[in-house]
């Protein structure tokens, strides 16, 4: 007999290929699944923040039959820690249920991943576990398969869905292991905690969760400083504490991560939070910063990338959606590619016009964009957070104690702080102009002359 060619073989049953095995047999394409762990989600970790709006897409009564843990009331509350203060940034948590129609969930990838992986194959979707790649098949110049340590599986097509590491981007040669300035390691804990202890203490109703973002400072042997992440997220029946540090800062301060989310553990404000909660697992994983360079390296003679594998990404690194959406793309691809009974290159470049109607061009070029520069906030928060509460401090001293004395007014001493140091000469010389008019003002209002 011959030997049997599928349309798809995709590598990696997260959230982007079991999108892509999903779209693809419900397009009656003859699609494979392969997931190297006992099942899916077995080797996943992710931050445990599901955004909806895609999943919706694919299927829509998911809040029904999907394994969620709970709604995230009102999005981001975003602090500034220092040593022993924190700083609230401005924001709103919105009660209105109209307001989020698509709210984001918070889930365990090891529950998720079964379950949106089963939607593929209930959908016609042949799944394989415990299946590792270890190379691609060739033929004629394009790849035609993929080779694992259970036999060897021949494609039209081959998807890369196998994370940041990915070995499809690798062996296919679109893809070469990122570098540190462009992965973060984040460490999650997993805290048990009783769920009406949770409701009570976040001021929660049942169902309702409550997402926290704090920025820090993590500083090491070396004296080097940079930025890290930390989350603090509600579950059912637990909390997640994770902590977000890029590779390159890792390895400039000689910190090891486990240590900063120690220190955010012994935090006063953290402390308080997770008060009472016990350890129940421990998890850590790598994921992509900053896009892909050229959108055409995210597809080659008989290959795609999706997902973690091809660096999808919002700019602040948000890769649930973005990873169903770059899948569902790729399978419309595949489709694409399949009717026409062409798997090259040329014609797989449909993949960028996929990519576009879900909005990915755009999100990836911000996010590459924002890395580039390494975004003005992460410039101010990873040279010194602690001017941030400085300046939060002394506006507390001035405007609600009525003290303090200080040489500049406020606004100045912010342009000094936070503006001068980072901003280009063609920000800084009007800003400065007007700061100095600035403190000239307040002085005469302090009775201190001009």
């Amino acid at each position: 007999m011959p030997e049997r060619v599928h349309d798809c073989v995709v590598v990696g049953a997260g959230p982007a290929g079991s999108a892509a095995a999903l779209q693809m047999a419900r397009d009656g394409l003859d699609v494979v699944l392969l997931e190297r762990g006992v099942r899916p989600g077995a080797k996943n970790v992710m931050s445990g923040v599901l955004l909806t709006q895609k999943l919706h897409d694919l299927v829509p009564d998911f809040r029904d039959r999907a394994p969620l843990q709970r709604s995230i009331t009102g999005g981001y509350e975003t602090y500034v820690l220092g040593e022993a203060e924190v700083l609230r940034l401005p924001g709103i948590r919105n009660y209105r249920p109209d307001r989020y129609p698509h709210p984001p969930f918070t889930v365990f990838r090891s529950q998720f991943d079964a379950w949106f992986a089963q939607e593929a194959v209930d959908a016609g979707a042949e799944m394989f576990t415990e299946t590792l790649v270890e190379d691609l098949l060739w033929e004629d110049g394009r790849v035609a398969g993929v080779r694992t340590r259970r036999g060897d599986l021949r494609a039209r097509i081959v998807l890369g869905a196998d994370g940041v590491n990915s070995t499809v981007g690798e062996k296919s040669g679109l893809g070469a292991p990122p570098l540190p300035t462009h992965v973060s390691l984040i460490v999650r804990e997993v805290l048990d905690l009783p769920a009406e202890q949770i409701e009570e203490r976040f001021n929660l109703r049942p169902g309702e969760g409550i997402l926290s973002l704090f920025y820090g400072q993590v500083s090491g042997s070396t004296g080097q400083k940079g930025l890290y992440y930390s989350e603090l997220y509600t579950n059912q029946d637990s909390l997640s504490l994770t902590v977000e540090v890029p590779l390159d800062v890792l390895r400039a301060c000689g910190e090891p991560t486990y240590e900063v989310l120690a220190a955010r553990e012994r935090h006063p404000y953290i402390a308080r939070l997770i008060q009472g909660a016990t350890l129940r697992e421990y998890q850590a994983h790598l994921i992509p910063w900053g896009g892909v360079a050229d959108l055409a390296s995210l597809f080659g003679d008989g290959v795609l990338l999706a997902g973690d594998a091809g660096r999808f990404v919002t700019k602040e690194g948000v890769g649930s959606w973005t990873a169903m959406a770059s899948g569902t793309a790729a399978a419309r691809a595949v489709k694409h590619a399949c009717e026409r009974g062409d798997s090259s290159r040329a014609a797989l470049a449909v993949y960028l016009d996929f990519l576009d109607q879900e909005g990915l061009v755009d999100t990836q070029r911000e996010a590459r964009e924002d890395w580039s520069d390494r975004g003005w906030v992460r410039k101010v928060l990873a040279q010194n957070p602690e001017r941030l509460l400085h300046l939060a401090g002394r506006y507390y001293d001035e405007w609600v104690l009525g003290k303090g004395d200080y040489a500049h007014s406020l606004g100045a001493e912010a342009y000094h702080d936070l503006v001068e140091p980072l901003a280009p000469w063609y920000v800084r010389w009007p800003l400065g102009v007007a700061f100095r008019l600035d403190t000239r003002r307040w002085r005469k209002q302090q009775g201190k002359g001009g």
